[in-house]
């Protein structure tokens, strides 16, 4: 699996996963119950993972939820 984004709060991790989920593909969120605090802070944040193959197309997924947000 590979990380398709990462996220400082498990709100915003769970309604990307949803988005991804809702057009099949399978996403594994990651870090979300690390025992250092601060771990879900910058570089080894809450991970959100697909399978290599869905990569490409998850992250166009996830940017263009990011657009239509703004």
């Amino acid at each position: 699996m590979k990380v398709v984004e990462e996220f400082y709060n498990q709100y915003e991790a769970e309604i990307a996963k949803g988005r991804l989920e809702a057009e099949g593909i399978q996403a594994v969120i990651m870090n979300l119950n690390s025992v250092y605090p601060g771990v879900q802070m910058g570089r080894h944040g809450i991970q959100l993972m697909v399978n290599e193959e869905d990569l490409e197309t998850a992250q166009m997924i996830l940017d263009n939820a990011g657009k239509a947000a703004d």
